[in-house]
């Protein structure tokens, strides 16, 4: 079951999986992306089954679930993928409308998931739930307060789930990818729709990994049963700079973000002190 199939790194999940001979159930508020994942799979739609679902609503989630388990059977994988992002603002200026969807969709989307769909794991002799996280699940950045106060969150209760779930069938792993090449700042809930190309192009310009690449990374994760796994250099070395430089670490996360996210967008630049 794959959560945010529409696109990105749900739809690069979908197409590996299929390859490997997995049944999927696939949801997305976005149903044409959903269509055109399926159409990428190559299947008849025997062994994919699309469901417009919003995550953030508990009961589309439970209509969800049951649909899966009626049409192919119980989840054996449970990958929680969707999520969003606004484009960068200081937390002052973030309405709490907008402020409350991110953490919707991110955090309780994903809590949804996981409290639905765990009986369905549990049944299975083996299972896998994947929550993706992100760089700002680690660490918080400048700018993004919303985003990685849900990342934030689900990595807390992922952790908490390992723990729970360690002498259980069942393996909880916890993905921290730095920047990929998605529709996450496209589709900023807060983000004109004249601005949406611009800011795609400044995004994925500032991001290094390809959303095939880091699927693969994630799927060999589940297969050696990690954890978690760190995904991109830039990962790396923002947690690098706050190990070595704990004080000063806020100045420096706020100079290299303040310089790179948008740079040569006015919305971006408007929101600047």
């Amino acid at each position: 079951m794959i959560t945010g199939a529409g696109s990105g790194l749900g739809q690069s999940f979908a197409t590996q999986l299929y390859k490997e001979g997995a049944n999927l159930a696939l949801c997305d508020l976005d149903f044409d992306g959903l269509e055109k994942t399926l159409l990428l799979t190559g299947d008849n739609g025997k062994r994919v089954k699309i469901f417009q679902v919003d995550v953030s609503d508990q009961a589309a989630m439970q209509g969800f679930a049951h649909s899966v388990v009626t049409q192919l059977g119980p989840a054996d994988i449970l990958i929680n993928n969707a999520g969003i992002c606004l484009i960068p603002h200081p937390f002052e200026n973030i309405s709490d409308e907008q402020f409350r969807k991110v953490v919707d969709v991110n955090m309780w989307g994903a809590y949804y998931g996981m409290r639905i769909f765990l009986p369905q794991l549990k049944s299975r002799p083996e299972a896998s739930i994947v929550n993706i996280s992100s760089l700002a699940g680690l660490t918080g950045l400048y700018g993004h307060s919303a985003y990685s106060m849900s990342k934030s969150a689900l990595r807390g209760l992922t952790e908490s789930l390992q723990s729970e779930l360690a002498r259980s069938q069942v393996k909880a792993l916890l993905v921290h990818p730095g920047g990929v090449k998605t529709n996450l700042i496209k589709n900023a809930p807060n983000l004109e729709k004249e601005l949406q190309e611009k800011a795609h192009i400044n995004f994925t310009e500032l991001s290094f990994l390809s959303p095939e690449q880091t699927v693969s990374k994630i799927l060999r994760a589940i297969q050696k049963k990690k954890n978690r796994v760190i995904i991109g250099w830039d990962t790396r070395l923002v947690l690098v700079i706050r190990f070595l430089f704990p004080r000063n670490f806020p100045k420096i996360v706020r100079t290299i973000f303040s310089q790179a996210n948008f740079k040569d967008d006015p919305v971006w630049k408007s929101t600047k002190e």
